[in-house]
């Protein structure tokens, strides 16, 4: 009897589709190094220009030449919650996969420099207790601060692309096709990763809402591929908030009266309190909105955290609305530049 060996079938690569805080962290610790990050999105400017020095302390944490925390991702994966969007769940993963981080990576993606610094960090990470206590500390006090920009208007421009994409995939598009034609930075790297990794491999493709040209990054549960998730509906949206925001945060008499008066000079809380004969937790309050949208500042002196109108925020605002009301028939997409 002759026997006829069946061709075996190629195994179909998994692909899951969805937003994801450990990516849109990834990019609010990249823009500390990153000014057209910070330019691209108000919430990441007011961060880093609020005062706290948390630029300073980002770009200090570790002392070893390489902007990128790939180990976050790292991390982040090994505890499976990638596709988390529960922050308090995502540190918590964070904090107990550092303790048994991997020793060992393909980290097929990156150069080799930058590989060995990743399984560096995470060795330092998983011997040293209070390493991972501040590490964690850093990332909560970072996403503590574009929480609201991200409850507000990312999150809902993040589920609009990701719906978007799963319908293109759901269709018969190729996962790689729809990467390729959303990002052009990716179709120059997407090729040399393939061929490194498995084709089994499964593929975990996020639109951030705080994204730059894109990421890629292979992960030990497969490719992890980040987009910028600004089409062109959800991306003229989110634009118009990014403004509304700064004008809605104005447009309240009374945070107008303290912006106009922090125009002539910082000064504390409850100097303003004081002031404008305001309780100490109703001026906070207007501070934060006021800060969040970029438009007021805080420097610490000693025991002292003085608030001041950043000078260049009223130009700003008088350039997006003229942008937004003079675009020429430009696309949405064509409003958010790269880094």
């Amino acid at each position: 009897m002759q026997l006829l060996e069946r061709q075996a079938r190629a195994p179909q690569t998994a692909i899951s589709i969805g937003p994801s805080l450990a990516v849109e962290l990834s990019w609010v610790l990249l823009a500390a190094g990153r000014e057209q990050l910070c330019l691209d999105h108000p919430a990441l400017q007011a961060l880093y220009s609020g005062g706290k020095g948390l630029q300073e302390r980002v770009n200090s944490f570790w002392d070893d030449g390489v902007a990128d925390f790939g180990e976050q991702l790292v991390l982040a994966d090994q505890a499976g919650l990638v596709a988390s969007i529960d922050i308090g769940e995502l540190l918590t993963g964070i904090a107990a996969a550092a303790v048994h981080s991997p020793s060992e990576l393909t980290l097929a993606s990156e150069e080799e420099s930058d590989r060995v610094v990743f399984l560096q960090r995470l060795d330092q990470l998983r011997h040293s207790s209070r390493l991972r206590r501040d590490y964690v500390r850093l990332l909560a006090e970072l996403w503590s601060e574009v929480d609201g920009m991200w409850r507000e208007t990312g999150r809902q421009v993040v589920e609009v692309a990701c719906s978007r994409l799963k319908r293109r995939v759901e269709q018969g598009a190729n996962w790689r096709d729809v990467v390729v034609s959303d990002s052009e930075h990716l179709s120059s790297l997407l090729p040399g990763l393939i061929d490194k990794v498995a084709p089994a491999a499964s593929v975990t493709i996020v639109p951030s809402w705080f994204s730059g040209q894109g990421l890629l990054f292979d992960l030990p549960s497969g490719i992890l591929v980040g987009l910028r998730a600004a089409v062109a509906d959800a991306g003229t949206r989110a634009r118009t908030d990014l403004v509304a925001r700064r004008l809605k945060a104005l447009a309240d008499p009374t945070r107008l009266a303290i912006a106009y008066s922090l125009g002539g000079g910082s000064m504390t809380v409850g100097e303003i309190a004081k002031s404008f004969d305001l309780a100490q937790p109703t001026v906070s309050n207007h501070m934060k909105i006021l800060r969040d949208a970029g438009i007021v500042r805080g420097e610490r002196h000693g025991n002292r955290l003085e608030l001041e109108v950043r000078p260049e925020a009223a130009m700003e605002l008088l350039d997006e609305l003229k942008a937004l009301l003079n675009h020429s028939g430009e696309g949405a997409e064509g409003t958010f530049a790269s880094p």
